[in-house]
């Protein structure tokens, strides 16, 4: 009986193994390919290519692009670039300005000795006083011909004085009244004309006249019209300056130009429109980004190089003219080529090669040239077309059944 379980045992065994290698056999023969495919070629079976979860894409044109590593040079936009003159010719008594300054709008930046400002305001000075004498002058006759006309309303009341003298009181009274009202109205009217007149040489004459009429204003400040950067200065006080000479040169620098040289070779491919990225070792690790807005018509007369621009935005001042960095241009060229990302490349020793679906099922070894690198991919020249379908994802697992059958077919 031992003897007869022990052969029943060993028999059981035996089965068991033949199963597990009929198991095995049907697995590889599902992943390999078959023994007709060609040695290019990789064949499966539906239940293999649903669970090597194969990814299957349609090749896409893409137009190929070129980075232009080429110099750049920050410059103030001329556009918001202004100059500050004096409006009268004079001798500078005040100078408030270092270079690089930021001004703000009314800031005083100067001071130019005016002979007109000083008369304007001596004779406004001078009305005055005498319109304060001539107030005060006014009110105490109106003030005597009050005091006459109660005395006379009382008296006519008793019936000792004759009414044409009341009458006469009260009309006296009114006419100083009027007086005194022009003499006012006068005040107002000459301060008005004086803050006009001086405005015009920038001096504000309800802030000189906090110091007091004994102040006499003698000279045009120079008021800053907008906000800037004081990018040149062109005087000092004592300096004799006229109208046509700038005394400062202000720039806004929100906004900056980028220049770019464009070497004639590379002009073809640059358009208006396309990305550039800029960056400097004065501010090592920041890079700025921008569109080329404007490409110049002409070279250069004396570098024989073309200029393209970007308006950088420049709102935290980092960027200050005169700095040079690095520009890259991302050009987009006109030429499109099939596009592939790398999850459906593979190599094998020397060769990239993708996997083409076939009409008949398979997928088929291709070997492909890869040209300009874009994105998570490339742009291939030479060895697929567009529309094609080709494996993505799942292709590396085709790679290794190709290899296998290639390596069974040497052995």
């Amino acid at each position: 009986m031992k003897l007869k379980s022990i052969t029943i045992s060993l028999v059981s065994y035996a089965l068991m193994a033949m199963v597990i290698s009929a198991c095995n056999q049907q697995n590889a023969n599902q992943l390999n390919s078959s023994s007709t495919t060609p040695s290019n070629q990789v064949r499966l079976s539906q239940q293999a290519i649903d669970f090597a979860q194969l990814e299957i894409l349609t090749v896409k044109p893409r137009y190929s692009q070129a980075k232009i590593i080429t110099t750049g040079e920050i410059k103030a936009d001329e556009n918001r670039v202004f100059h500050i003159n004096s409006i009268v010719p004079g001798r500078v008594t005040k100078d408030n300005i270092v270079l690089g300054n930021a001004i703000k709008p009314g800031e005083i930046l100067a001071v130019v000795q005016n002979l007109d400002v000083a008369r304007i305001y001596g004779e406004y000075i001078h009305q005055s006083h005498q319109n304060e004498i001539d107030v005060d002058q006014s009110e105490a006759r109106l003030d005597l011909e009050k005091k006459k006309v109660a005395r006379l309303e009382k008296v006519n009341k008793e019936g000792s004085v004759a009414e044409k003298d009341l009458i006469a009181a009260q009309s006296q009274q009114k006419l100083c009244q009027i007086i005194l009202g022009g003499f006012k109205e006068h005040r107002i009217h000459m301060k008005a004309e004086a803050r006009s007149m001086l405005s015009t040489y920038g001096v504000d004459l309800d802030e000189e006249s906090k110091q007091g009429l004994s102040h006499i204003v003698s000279g045009s400040p120079i008021r800053a019209p907008r906000p800037g950067i004081v990018i040149k200065k062109n005087v000092t006080v004592g300096d004799v300056v006229n109208p046509s000479e700038p005394l400062y040169v202000v720039a806004d620098l929100s906004k900056v130009w980028l220049d770019i040289t464009v070497y004639d070779k590379d002009l073809e491919k640059v358009k208006e429109g396309e990305s550039v990225i800029f960056h400097s070792d004065s501010i090592p690790g920041i890079t700025f980004k921008g569109l080329i807005s404007y490409i110049q018509p002409a070279a250069g007369d004396a570098t024989k190089t073309f200029l393209a621009r970007v308006i950088l935005p420049n709102d935290k001042l980092i960027l200050k003219p005169g700095m040079f960095g690095q520009a890259e241009i991302t050009a987009v060229e006109r030429n499109q080529f099939p596009y592939l990302p790398d999850r459906a490349l593979q190599k094998y020793k020397n060769d990239t090669f993708v996997f083409v679906k076939q009409r008949d099922g398979s997928y088929g070894k291709r070997k492909v040239t890869l040209g300009d690198r874009l994105g998570d991919g490339y742009l291939i020249t030479d060895g697929i077309a567009s529309n094609e379908q080709v494996v993505g994802s799942g292709s590396f697992k085709l790679k290794s059944e190709l290899l296998k059958s290639e390596i069974g077919a040497d052995e």
